[in-house]
């Protein structure tokens, strides 16, 4: 599902239904040179491709052994997405959100 031009009420209940149900929500919209997008993709799994590691062995070889970049091994990840409004509900603050406030953009704010 994706939305734009929504109220903050009907893009949080849209995706709370999303949520439940296991449906990508996609949510954005765009103020002059100001924006935002939102994505909510539940329990996602992808494959990501890392560069092999050679397997360390002991010994005055282990510093000869080198990694081919040319060789690749495929690694699956799961990712668990928050809802619209979990990300919104964040408490800005105490000494843990200090942290997360000098990552978070400015504008993150204006769209609030």
């Amino acid at each position: 599902v994706c939305l734009t031009c929504c109220s903050r009420e009907s893009m949080v209940r849209i995706n709370q239904i999303c949520h439940r149900n296991g449906i990508k929500f996609f949510t954005g919209d765009v103020f002059g040179y100001h924006g935002y997008m939102f994505a909510d993709l539940g329990a996602h799994e992808f494959v990501e491709e890392k560069p092999k590691v050679a397997k360390a062995e002991d010994g005055p070889e282990a510093k000869r052994a080198r990694l081919d970049p040319a060789e690749t091994t495929m690694v699956k990840k799961r990712l668990e997405f928050c809802s619209l409004r979990e990300a919104l509900a964040v408490e800005w603050r105490g000494e843990k959100a200090a942290a997360a406030l000098r990552r978070t953009a400015p504008d993150y704010f204006l769209l609030q």
